[in-house]
């Protein structure tokens, strides 16, 4: 199983999600955490992969080695990838 991390600028985009996209969020996130190349989405020319929420989307670092997945950003398909 892998360990969840945040990092700081994924803390804040949390934090600005209403209170029932983050339960949502959560939900995901804890699902994914046994098997999650199952459920992520490489991203073409990085070592990032995308978890789908609905219309929004959480950028995500595999750290392999250590288990952990790198939560590293989290908000809206239009503007996250930017």
């Amino acid at each position: 199983m892998y360990e969840l991390i945040f990092i700081k600028s994924a803390e804040a985009d949390f934090d600005s999600l209403d209170r029932a996209l983050q339960n949502r969020v959560v939900e995901v996130l804890e699902r994914i955490k046994i098997n999650p190349r199952r459920y992520l989405k490489k991203l073409v020319g990085t070592d990032y992969y995308r978890l789908r929420v609905g219309d929004y989307r959480v950028i995500i670092h595999i750290d392999e080695p250590k288990k952990r997945l790198v939560i590293l950003r989290i908000g809206h398909r239009k503007n996250v990838y930017l």
